[in-house]
């Protein structure tokens, strides 16, 4: 397994494992979000936005990698401004790959960069009722919970680490 940083010609199956995983984790109005967020990685001219990404001052973006499969998972995250708060972003495996620790690979490269990094960040995230009890097993703890807070059938879980 490779994890490493995103490039413009892995964006195609970012999608497909966006795609993978609809309906029951990401909301279809999700999608232009995340295809604007991976444009706004390779500099196409994208400029990023939403409620939580205000005043942010760096971002990265990843994908894990099989050598025998290709692209099976993405995720990145944000450092936000003056909040000594690093946020997690558009973390996703692919459906077909599910439960085989790539996720757990994928949250535990990201948290070793944003520690070294930014030791006195915290980390936060937004996930839904299908992924919050992951980010528990990995330490997480929710601060809120908004019923229908991403779309009609996407309950919408703050969590801190």
């Amino acid at each position: 397994m490779i994890l490493r940083k995103y490039k413009s010609e892995d964006k195609e199956k970012c999608i497909e494992i966006f795609q993978s995983n609809y309906p029951k984790f990401f909301d279809k109005s999700e999608l232009s979000l995340f295809i604007n967020w991976l444009d706004h990685q390779v500099g196409k001219g994208s400029t990023y936005q939403s409620p939580t990404y205000t005043n942010s001052e760096k971002d990265a973006y990843f994908v894990v990698e099989l050598p025998e499969t290709g692209i099976v998972g993405c995720g990145g995250f944000y450092i936000v401004k003056d909040k000594n708060e690093a946020r997690l972003a558009w973390g996703m495996i692919h459906s077909n790959f599910h439960k085989q620790g790539y996720g757990t690979a994928l949250y535990n490269y990201r948290k070793e960069i944003i520690k070294k990094k930014w030791p006195n960040h915290i980390m936060v995230l937004g996930t839904s009722q299908h992924t919050y009890s992951f980010y528990e097993k990995m330490g997480m703890t929710i601060t809120a919970n908004i019923k229908a807070g991403y779309g009609p059938d996407l309950d919408k879980y703050d969590m801190t680490q």
